[in-house]
């Protein structure tokens, strides 16, 4: 890896290999399935539903707060509604459920045996599993509503799920700071989709459900401005939650992961809404 002075060039590759691994429970078919048993119908009040789930049973409001990105009509439509169906603790246990069968469908199509590359998934798992258990163990929490709520569930004791759990709360941890970037450099949404340029989904508008007027006008207000600020600052407060690991551990890391999240993102678009990249 290139010499990286500040480390952020580091961080923001974990970002991208937990939050691909943590973004298998939005595209593949065992949690869609999951909820749709509870009775939860089109894909959008699963989503919802889901990713609220840890904070309990929130409204409109408060999703739009902590999702950030949503227009706010577009998450009124899920919240609170949803829990007229579903607890959220029976959904909570369907999306936790949905993630880990999609990830041993993915990383475990067989009995394991080591590769020629690399050590087995499920010795890659089980090690990659250590390192981001510690790191959660000593995460920084307060100003993180949506980590805390996910960490406050409590991690699995088998190491797929407690690896899936884990790169969720490290990915609602950078995206609790991107918010707080965000909101430091003037921005509103949806000005910071506008500033996403090719890495973001051309149906953007339409998957976080802004009408064309307020597209429009974010439009004009970002014309001339970049997401460079955004990025560092998220960068930097993503960087203490891997304070618990030595440099030579944020490395193993990365090395670990990466084969798991490019197994993983064969269920992902590209490009796509979160403008995450190709692990």
């Amino acid at each position: 890896m290139s010499a990286d002075p500040t480390g952020h060039a580091l961080v923001r590759r974990l970002g991208v290999l937990t939050e691909a691994v943590h973004a298998v429970v939005y595209f593949a078919p065992e949690p869609q399935a999951a909820y749709r048993a509870l009775g939860l119908r089109g894909y959008w009040r699963g989503y919802f539903a889901s990713r609220a789930a840890a904070c309990g049973p929130i409204g409109a409001e408060l999703g739009t707060a902590l999702f950030g990105g949503f227009a706010p009509q577009m998450v009124a439509r899920a919240l609170p509604g949803v829990w007229d169906v579903a607890a959220p603790e029976q959904v909570q246990a369907a999306r936790q459920a949905g993630a880990r069968a999609a990830l041993q469908r993915l990383l475990e199509p067989g009995p394991l045996s080591p590769g020629p590359r690399g050590p087995a998934p499920s010795s890659a798992v089980e090690a990659a599993a250590v390192l981001t258990g510690r790191c959660v163990a000593a995460l920084p929490l307060p100003g993180r509503p949506m980590a805390a709520a996910q960490a406050g569930l409590g991690r699995p004791a088998e190491p797929l799920a407690a690896l899936w759990h884990d790169c969720t709360v490290l990915r609602e941890h950078r995206g609790d700071g991107h918010l707080a970037a965000v909101a430091a450099a003037g921005l509103t949404w949806p000005e910071p989709h506008l500033l996403q340029g090719a890495a973001a989904d051309p149906r953007q508008q339409e998957h976080r459900g802004w009408d064309d007027a307020a597209w429009q006008a974010a439009a004009a207000r970002v014309r001339g401005r970049d997401l460079d600020q955004v990025q560092a600052l998220t960068d930097a407060l993503a960087a203490t939650a891997y304070d618990a690991l030595g440099a030579g551990e944020r490395e193993e890391l990365v090395r670990l992961l990466t084969p798991l999240a490019r197994a993983v993102a064969v269920e992902l678009p590209f490009p796509n809404a979160m403008a995450l990249p190709r692990p």
